[in-house]
């Protein structure tokens, strides 16, 4: 089957838009922030289910499949980041290099991607790449489900579990976001199943409702936060509206690349590199000295948060770049199309 590019250009909208989200700590408008958090990260869950078999069960081989997809790449990112810790910390504070170590080692090993949930005490959140871990909890969840005798309410039942649990105590490696994001790949394989994405597949009137309900999230702000399993506006309006925002990224980036495919070919390029990006925006948001770097761009005439944007992207680009240079048993965890 060949590559449906428009997919890759939802995820290129996807990805530039977890670092334009993450613009909040250099003084992004709320508002901008908070539009994006309505759909992004529901929109990486929805293209997920688009493209996982509806025939997939939770047997070793599915098991080790995903782990190696995503619990690898997870840990190699972690090890960097470490190590790019020690780097830093020996440079700057020799004397706390074990604290250091010590307090991210446990952070690589919890995992959260948060930290305004319930996490025991000396543990602290790792940061963007939750979404790995996640994501693994909720393929196979998903695959678990739909040996199921009714696949939708067992999805929902997790959801609700995950939901409920939240405020109780965080389990390791977001679990429980894992089990939330589970009806989110359970839509999105609905959604190709259906062909609702195909010309003619819903009726106008239906994809005017769906940006209706999409925008209606955003005039209503809150930040959906599926790190943390926080849906402000309540599960069901910020589900219908992550779904909502999802589809139509999804729907106008088909239409896009109708109408002018070689325009968003640097989208669709980024589509493809959402791994590697994905994993060195962690490295480039937690290792890289932001509170001196602030104080130097204040001095632009720009705002922060723009200025930052530039020097952000030029350094995971620089960082993707390095990773793919790297000898093929580590580069190839995030270039998997990589063969020398």
């Amino acid at each position: 089957m060949s590559r449906d590019v428009s997919l890759d250009v939802a995820r290129g909208i996807a990805i530039v838009c977890v670092v334009l989200g993450h613009g909040d700590y250099f003084g992004a408008p709320a508002e901008m922030v908070n539009a994006i958090f309505t759909f992004h990260m529901p929109l990486f869950f929805v293209l997920s289910g688009f493209l996982t078999s509806p025939e997939a069960r939770p047997d070793a081989r599915y098991v080790r499949k995903c782990a190696r997809s995503l619990l690898l790449p997870y840990a190699v990112t972690c090890a960097i980041t470490l190590l790019l810790y020690a780097v830093r910390t020996l440079l700057f504070w020799p004397e706390g290099l074990l604290d250091v170590l010590s307090t991210m080692g446990i952070a690589s090993l919890y995992g959260s991607g948060t930290t305004i949930v319930p996490l025991p005490d000396g543990v602290t959140m790792i940061g963007a790449i939750w979404f790995l871990p996640a994501l693994f909890w909720a393929k196979l969840l998903l695959a678990a489900a739909n040996g199921s005798p009714f696949p939708l309410v067992a999805v929902l039942c997790l959801f609700v579990a995950g939901y409920a649990s939240t405020n109780v105590l965080w389990l390791p490696l977001d679990m429980q976001a894992g089990a939330c994001a589970a009806l989110f790949l359970y839509l999105g394989q609905r959604i190709r199943e259906k062909g609702v994405l195909s010309p003619g597949g819903l009726h106008p009137l239906l994809w005017a409702a769906a940006a209706g309900m999409w925008l209606t999230c955003v005039g209503l702000g809150g930040k959906l936060t599926m790190a943390a399993n926080y849906y402000p506006n309540g599960p069901i309006v910020d589900v219908l509206g992550g779904l909502c925002g999802a589809m139509c990224v999804i729907r106008l980036s088909g239409i896009a690349c109708r109408m002018a495919s070689k325009a968003f070919a640097p989208l669709a390029w980024l589509g493809t590199m959402t791994l590697p990006i994905f994993c060195m925006h962690l490295v480039e948001m937690d290792v890289f000295l932001w509170d001196k770097a602030i104080e130097m761009l204040a001095g632009l005439p720009v705002p922060v948060w723009v200025s930052a944007l530039v020097v952000r992207c030029m350094l995971i680009a620089i960082m993707c770049g390095i990773l793919y240079a790297l000898p093929r048993p580590i580069s190839g965890v995030f270039y998997r199309t990589r063969t020398t």
